[in-house]
C-alpha cells in the first residue's frame, strides 16, 4: 500500500479490493478500537468529486447511509484517501434474493427511507443501484458511493450521460440546446424502482437496459413480479418508472407505503366501552357498537392497514366531527353517541389506536 496512512492506522488482513475511484484496504484504527474501511484515491481523481463525496456523507444523518470518518490530506491539501463505515455484509447483487413479500418488503423499506434520508438533505445520489448498498455486521442496509452525488437544484445538469444502464431514468439521455443533461431526485426514484426490481427477478428488464429506456414497457411491471405484492405498493413502484420525472412519487410517499404494508396485521385498538377494555387486532378485526336509547351506532373494522368505520346510524361523532361510512379512526380518539342535546346522556368511547415502529 503505497500511501502512508496515520500512525493510528493498522493494515489488517481482513481483505482489500478495488473502487471506483482507487484501491480500498481494511485497517484498523487503534485509537478507537474499530475496523475501518480506507478508500485511496488513485492518482488523476478529480478533486471536485471527491469533495463531492465527503461533503455528502458529512451532511446526511441516516442510518441507511455509510459514515464517514476521517480524510487523509497531503501537504498541498489534497484528500488521498477517505476512512469509512466497514460495511462487513454482502452488497444486493450477492445477498439471497427475498424469498416472500415481508422480506422483500424489509429490504425495500430500508433502500427507500436511505434514499429519502438523501434527498431529505438536499441530495440527489445519481447512482443507486444494488452494487452501492450493503448490509453491516447488524444486517442494516446501508447506501455508499456518493461521487456522483449534487445538491438538488443547485447544480443539477451535466454534460454527460452518467450512470449504469438499467438504472437511468429517460431524463438522462436528452441535453438540453446548451448540451446540458437536467435531472432531479426522480433520478434516484427510477434506480430505486430498478433496484427494487432486481431484488427477487435478479435481472432487470431488457426495455430499462436501452438508450433510452422503452417506456412504458410490460416487463418492467411489478404486477407481474415473481412475488405477489399488494397492489398499492404495485401502483406506487409502477409509478416510480414514469417517463415523466414529474409523476414519480417521492422518496417519502414511497418509504410509507411501503411501511405500510410491512405492518400489515400489526396494530392494535384499544376501546373502553362502560369500564370494559376491548381490543382490534389481527385476532378481533370486528366489534359492533350500539349506544342504544337511540343514540346511535356503528361497526369498526381492522382491514390489516386501518380502522374503518361503517354502517354508521344516527348521531355519531369522533373528537367532535360527525362520522360517515369509510372514515378511519384516528390515532387517539373519543367516539361519541348522541346528539349534544342529550347532555350526560351521551355514550362517550376513548379508543387509542397504536402504530408499532418499524425497525428497519
Amino acid at each position: 500500500m503505497p500511501l502512508n496512512l496515520p500512525a493510528r492506522y493498522k493494515l489488517t488482513t481482513k481483505g482489500f479490493g478495488g473502487g471506483g475511484m482507487g484501491t480500498t484496504f481494511v485497517c484498523l484504527d487503534e485509537h478507537l478500537e474499530r475496523s475501518v474501511l480506507v478508500k485511496e484515491l488513485q492518482d488523476g481523481v478529480d478533486q471536485k468529486r471527491i469533495t463531492d463525496e465527503l461533503r455528502a456523507l458529512a451532511e446526511i444523518r441516516s442510518k441507511h447511509v455509510v459514515q464517514i470518518y476521517d480524510v487523509i490530506k497531503d501537504d498541498e491539501g489534497n484528500a488521498k484517501a477517505i476512512v469509512e463505515e466497514l460495511l462487513e455484509g454482502n452488497d444486493l447483487v450477492d445477498s439471497a434474493a427475498p424469498k416472500d413479500v415481508y422480506a422483500f418488503l424489509y429490504v425495500t423499506l430500508q433502500i427507500a427511507s436511505g434514499i429519502a434520508d438523501i434527498h431529505e438533505h438536499g441530495r440527489v445520489h445519481r447512482d443507486i443501484k444494488p452494487n452501492n448498498m450493503k448490509f453491516d455486521s447488524e444486517d442494516v442496509l446501508k447506501i455508499f458511493d456518493f461521487g456522483l452525488s449534487r445538491l438538488h437544484g443547485v447544480d443539477s445538469s451535466t454534460m454527460a450521460k452518467i450512470g449504469t444502464p438499467g438504472f437511468m431514468a429517460p431524463e438522462l439521455f436528452f441535453a438540453t440546446k446548451g448540451g446540458t443533461v437536467q435531472f432531479s431526485k426522480a433520478v434516484d426514484t427510477f434506480a430505486f424502482a430498478s433496484t427494487a426490481y432486481f431484488l427477487v427477478a435478479r435481472t432487470i428488464p431488457k426495455c430499462l437496459q436501452k438508450f433510452p429506456p422503452a417506456l412504458p414497457c410490460a416487463d418492467a411491471d411489478f404486477g407481474a413480479y415473481p412475488i405477489k405484492l399488494p397492489a398499492e405498493v404495485v401502483g406506487v413502484l409502477n409509478s416510480c418508472f414514469s417517463v415523466d420525472p414529474d409523476d414519480r412519487p417521492e422518496m417519502s410517499h414511497v418509504r410509507d407505503v411501503i411501511a405500510k404494508y410491512l405492518l400489515t396485521d400489526r396494530h392494535r385498538a384499544q376501546l373502553v366501552v362502560k369500564n370494559g377494555l376491548h381490543t382490534l387486532s389481527s385476532a378481533n378485526r370486528i366489534v359492533n357498537i350500539a349506544a342504544g336509547q337511540g343514540r346511535g351506532s356503528c361497526r369498526i373494522a381492522y382491514d390489516g392497514n386501518s380502522f374503518v368505520l361503517s354502517k354508521v346510524a344516527g348521531y355519531v361523532s369522533m373528537n367532535n366531527v360527525i362520522v360517515a361510512d369509510g372514515m378511519m379512526l384516528v390515532n387517539s380518539c373519543v367516539l361519541c353517541f348522541g346528539s349534544p342535546d342529550l347532555g350526560g346522556q351521551r355514550l362517550f368511547i376513548p379508543i387509542d389506536v397504536s402504530h408499532p415502529e418499524v425497525n428497519a
